[in-house]
């Protein structure tokens, strides 16, 4: 070990302390801890909800399912994709609205209904704003995105996220998840 070199101070020697650091060199990480990554991921997530981002998709029209979601870029798994946008709704609201759209035939329904904090609430997208993540198709087999609820400015928001890698000119999917008898028996597709 080098000894430091002596001084004096009055009447009493003294010896100037060294750190480890001035003899080696310090190695600092660049990891982040975890809490880290998921705060910026939500604050990424929001971001892209405030902003109205759609980047890298397309509307096409397919033989069969007419309108449909295609990705104009590769999406990494786990990454945003698409929001899930429309009136945000109380169940009650959405019961009535519901009512409302089964009396008109010609009325789509475009109403997700979600959970969050153990209350139930309902995003619907039946209004046509232009706005591309309405216009995912179902898969039960094939989705190769998820739902996930967030909450941004004090209302949960629904976003599709990757399920996998996602290359250009995939078609976009997500399980509508719902298995009711009475669904089914006015959308077999639901099953598939």
């Amino acid at each position: 070990m080098v000894k430091a070199p002596k001084e004096s101070r009055g009447n009493e020697e003294y010896r100037p302390s060294r750190k480890l650091t001035e003899y080696f060199s310090l190695r600092k990480s660049n990891r982040k801890t975890k809490m880290q990554v998921l705060r910026e991921k939500q604050k990424s997530l929001e971001n892209y909800l405030r902003n109205e981002t759609e980047d890298g998709l397309e509307c096409r029209l397919t033989e069969n399912k007419g309108r449909s979601v295609f990705a104009t870029r590769n999406f990494e798994k786990d990454s945003f994709v698409v929001e899930y946008s429309g009136d945000f709704l109380s169940l009650l609201e959405a019961n009535q609205r519901e009512e409302h759209y089964a009396r008109d035939e010609t009325t789509g329904c475009y109403m997700y209904y979600f959970k969050y904090k153990d209350r139930t609430f309902c995003i619907d997208a039946t209004q046509e704003t232009g706005r591309l993540g309405r216009l995912i198709n179902h898969s039960r087999t094939s989705s190769n995105l998820y739902t996930k609820s967030i909450l941004v400015d004090g209302l949960p928001r629904l976003v599709l996220l990757a399920r996998q890698n996602i290359k250009k000119g995939q078609e976009l999917f997500y399980d509508y998840g719902d298995r009711s008898r009475e669904s089914i028996k006015y959308h077999p597709w639901l099953k598939e």
